[in-house]
């Protein structure tokens, strides 16, 4: 305890510039943040108390990044929510599942990047055109299109393709839309297949 007391103290000490050129350096000497480092070091560095040339350590293009996705995510949920949702438990009635616990057949989907869902006030919602009532199922193609385009990392992204009209359909159609007449498997496909084009 005494060991991990004394770099607690240590580290509030510091100033929110020695920490942060202090967390950046170790976060970029650590293999298993890559993944998250950019965005993380974004996160840290919008915090209102960094100075602006603390904030400069970080790439310009992770901070245009950062300010897309958050333009993207406002713009996804604005239009997102006219469109019906579930919640976990609803998940599990439509799935007809018998489980006690009655989140976890729609976390478990979830998790698997099958199906998308966000959380909103500590409970996810689903956007229900993912779930085939009649067949009891997550519509085959829309895991399918799901796992391609990588709901589980970016939900809001991906929950907006599906509900924006396309270019490709006729009458403002979406790929919810095709999703949810059956049928259009390969014209969703496509559809997706050009978004990953670009």
């Amino acid at each position: 305890m005494g060991i991990d007391h004394d770099l607690g103290a240590e580290l509030r000490a510091l100033s929110d510039g020695e920490f942060f050129a202090i967390l950046a350096r170790e976060v970029a000497n650590r293999e298993s943040m890559s993944s998250v480092r950019d965005a993380l070091l974004s996160l840290v560095a919008s915090g209102p108390t960094l100075s602006a040339s603390v904030a400069s350590t970080v790439p310009a293009h992770v901070v245009s990044e950062s300010i897309a996705r958050a333009r993207t995510e406002a713009t996804a949920r604005r239009a997102i929510f006219d469109h019906p949702h579930l919640e976990a438990s609803d998940v599990a009635d439509v799935l007809r599942s018998r489980v006690s616990n009655r989140r976890s057949p729609a976390g478990r989907l979830r998790e698997r990047g099958d199906i998308i869902g966000y959380e909103i006030g500590g409970r996810y919602l689903y956007p229900s055109f993912q779930f085939d009532a009649a067949t009891a199922q997550v519509r085959p193609v829309v895991a399918e299109i799901n796992q391609l385009l990588n709901a589980t990392h970016d939900p809001w992204g991906v929950s907006s393709w599906w509900i924006s009209p396309s270019g490709w359909l006729p009458d403002g159609q979406s790929p919810a839309d095709l999703a949810a007449e059956g049928g259009q498997d390969d014209r969703i496909r496509a559809i997706a297949h050009d978004l990953l084009a670009d």
